[in-house]
């Protein structure tokens, strides 16, 4: 039986190759790689996108997509990780689509087309200092405002709050019920990350990531802000968190890496003369990344396919994908970097560093680090090894405290 790409499927790839190649130049790779968070290249690069009609690909035709299915997005999602482009993920593929199934008509007119023409970027507003695997447990609050308005004030903290110092918008996860059960008393909002009250700490961290503590100090947000209705939001959070599993586990996001590191092999000579890639050794660590990639694309394909086939998606698969797919991320890079030897481990930095070329320019070790972090981001890979248990095995629910 062949598993693969139909005839249309793979004409969309090479279209997107292409593309990618003639937009990402080395100069604009280059200013990329140097930008912090949501910079004006990646902005402008959004909105090019959203020009060429690119970042709409899977949202349904009446909101300005093109329709496309479910398979044809993760074309473009994987063929956008393995070209590094810089695509609002969170915004478009976990934000835009939950404001589509659970927003009021006000909200799909007031921000969805600005979605897709890459004119505003959200973040994600969950964890706390104290709801981090437990989210339910938040404590950030929103009040009813003292003047009957219907607006609501909100006091709290979150934290680890990727590319919060550039967002327009953060998708907001608050309490709304002080006395009700914790899953039932969240609700949330849309909040301008330009509102008075607002303050953004970055951390800084051994990666290049933006991340950041936000605190929320008496911010008013306008009751048209409140998505899904009131204490409603526990089903939005998990709706868009199985969105996000899926999305960050692109295998293509490690396969540009791999596909350099092959062709660094096969032109790297060692002081005998031999070709790197000639080793046995190296030859089998390679197998290891190409096999890895393999069985995440078909672990996303089947995901795919689901839903295109308009199937409920089971929690567990998501979870699936995200656990095997962020630590694969990882073992392969620790593979690919073995087989650079010394080189691997540089920093685009250091002495010694390639610029010319990538993987031998430090890339490899920057995506190790970068990619560490994706094994916290959507859930600890320990709570999805839980909900792979609850829901794909049927086994119990583990007790919490």
């Amino acid at each position: 039986m062949y598993i693969g790409y139909d005839e249309d499927q793979e004409a969309l790839r090479h279209e997107l190759r292409a593309y990618y190649d003639e937009l990402l130049t080395d100069e604009i790779r280059a200013e990329l790689a140097r930008e912090h968070g949501v910079g004006p290249r990646t902005r402008e690069i959004a909105r090019q996108m959203a020009k060429d009609g690119w970042l709409g690909i899977g949202w349904p035709k009446e909101y300005g997509g093109q329709g496309r299915s479910e398979i044809e997005q993760f074309v473009f999602f994987d063929e956008s990780m393995r070209a590094r482009a810089p695509v609002p993920m969170l915004t478009v593929n976990t934000v835009g689509p939950t404001i589509m199934k659970n927003g009021n008509d006000e909200q799909r007119k007031r921000f969805l087309p600005k979605i897709l023409a890459g004119e505003i970027h959200f973040c994600i507003g969950y964890s706390e200092p104290g709801a981090g695997t437990d989210l339910a447990s938040l404590q950030t609050r929103a009040d009813p405002a003292p003047d009957g308005s219907g607006d609501f004030i909100i006091n709290g903290q979150k934290l680890w709050t990727s590319l919060a110092s550039d967002a327009d918008y953060c998708w907001l996860a608050v309490r709304t019920d002080q006395d009700a059960p914790k899953h039932g008393g969240l609700s949330m909002f849309l909040v301008d990350m330009k509102s008075p009250g607002i303050r953004v700490d970055p951390l800084e961290l051994l990666s290049a990531h933006d991340i950041n503590a936000v605190f929320f100090d008496d911010v008013r947000v306008p009751k048209e802000n409140l998505v899904g209705g009131l204490n409603k939001g526990w089903k939005l959070i998990t709706n868009q968190l199985n969105h996000e599993r899926v999305t960050v586990c692109a295998p293509g996001m490690i396969e540009g890496a791999y596909e350099s590191v092959v062709e660094w092999a096969r032109e790297t000579r060692r002081a005998d003369g031999r070709r790197v890639i000639d080793d046995e050794w190296v030859q089998v660590n390679l197998a290891k990344v190409k096999a890895g990639i393999h069985a995440l694309r078909l672990m996303n394909w089947k995901v795919a396919w689901t839903a295109t086939e308009g199937m409920k998606l089971n929690p567990a698969d998501a979870s699936t994908i995200k656990v095997f797919g962020t630590e694969f991320f990882l073992d392969a890079l620790r593979l690919l970097m073995e087989v650079m030897g010394q080189r691997g481990y540089l920093r685009p930095e250091s002495d010694g560093s390639d610029a010319g070329q990538e993987v031998a320019g430090g890339a490899a070790e920057t995506l190790f680090r970068s990619l560490l972090i994706l094994t916290y981001g959507g859930g600890t890979n320990e709570i999805q090894r839980d909900l792979i248990g609850l829901f794909g095995l049927g086994l119990p629910r583990v007790p919490r405290m």
